[in-house]
């Protein structure tokens, strides 16, 4: 796997809507966990693919695709002011699929030391 720009790195986020994530990115792959449960949300997965760019110094799109569930998640991450921006399509295989297009803070981010 490609390394990705986010490589080496956890945010842990809130939306303006209240529901928390923890998202760590490491090998190229992202695994995350919903720090406030809900129903219409996955609370956790692991090992996805997932792609990156720089949109600016420290400004960050990410995406990944979980066909499993069919979630396809696009996150905007801005280092430097600690917010985040989420475009992505839920469950888009079920006739209950959800867009969520919604804004964040960003509580904690943790930098992995090179080995």
């Amino acid at each position: 796997m490609t390394k990705q720009l986010m490589d080496g790195k956890t945010i842990r986020y809130t939306y303006s809507g209240g529901l928390s994530f923890e998202v760590r990115f490491r090998n190229g792959m992202v695994s995350y966990k919903a720090l406030k449960r809900s129903d219409r949300v996955t609370s956790e997965n692991s090992n996805i693919p997932y792609q990156s760019r720089q949109i600016r110094d420290g400004l960050i799109h990410t995406i990944w695709h979980e066909r499993a569930i069919g979630d396809v998640v696009s996150l905007i991450i801005d280092l430097a002011d600690k917010s985040i921006y989420s475009a992505a399509l839920l469950g888009y295989c079920d006739a209950d699929h959800m867009l969520h297009f919604e804004d964040g803070q960003i509580e904690d981010i943790q930098f992995e030391e090179p080995i």
